[in-house]
């Protein structure tokens, strides 16, 4: 899939709440294969870790998606951020602290508007090597983010002594909002609440109603990905959306 330019990345807007405006990015790998069409990432990303391909595939993503930021930061004449997700693989990869930081110097992008985005399971992993390598990535002055916060293991010490700057609450709770299920909407609530209380961003992911949207800014969660404003959507399609906005 590298040697024959079959990955793409696609790149779904996060809003501000504030104010509605596209503040950044998430980068999300994408294969079409010339025998099997698009492979689901459920499927092929799994397999590129248990070869070790997911971690020349992901030097790949990172510098990919600095590039390409850095045009959509041409374009716009603003700062966009962008989000890259690490797995464990990637983070127990004792060079990738090394390259992420030439990464940065090739493509001379900002490292404040790099964000790394690691699941809950992952950043929580009981390896004083794992905790090591997050402060490394964060002396280099990127930003951590814990994806799908709220379905793993959530420990209050390890969010308080780990190096995280913003809690991504998981697309199954947003949905539960819509239901008007109590205690979906509590836990929400207690996690805007618990992030605020640590000084940390909040970003709901899966949006996809106007009601989520407006429960989301009266409890005061600062960014929103999902359906309701934008799909992930191809490099072209982000420039031409900028070229709007």
């Amino acid at each position: 899939a590298l040697e024959r330019d079959e990955l793409q990345l696609l790149y779904q807007p996060k809003i501000s709440l504030e104010n509605n405006t596209i503040i950044g990015f998430e980068a999300l790998l994408r294969w079409h294969n010339t025998d099997y069409g698009v492979v689901n990432p459920q499927v092929f990303i799994p397999m590129a870790e248990q070869t070790g391909m997911i971690k020349p595939i992901g030097l790949w993503v990172m510098k990919t998606a600095c590039q390409q930021i850095k045009r959509f930061q041409e374009w716009t004449q603003s700062e966009l951020s962008i989000s890259i997700n690490l797995s464990l693989i990637q983070l127990r990869d004792t060079s990738i602290v090394k390259n992420m930081a030439a990464i940065l110097q090739e493509t001379q992008i900002p490292p404040h508007l790099i964000e790394v985005e690691i699941t809950e399971s992952v950043a929580f992993q009981d390896e004083p090597f794992i905790m090591e390598q997050l402060q490394k990535i964060k002396e280099l002055g990127i930003s951590i983010a814990i994806d799908d916060f709220g379905t793993g293991y959530s420990s209050f010490s390890r969010l308080r002594t780990f190096p995280i700057d913003l809690i991504k609450i998981d697309s199954e709770f947003v949905r539960a909002i819509s239901s008007n299920l109590h205690k979906d909407q509590a836990i929400i609530r207690s996690i805007i609440q618990l992030a605020k209380n640590l000084d940390l961003k909040v970003l709901a992911e899966g949006v996809e109603t106007e009601e989520q949207l407006q429960f989301l800014k009266k409890e005061g969660c600062d960014f929103i990905q999902g359906f309701l404003f934008y799909a992930p959507l191809p490099a072209k399609s982000i420039e031409e959306l900028l070229n709007y906005t």
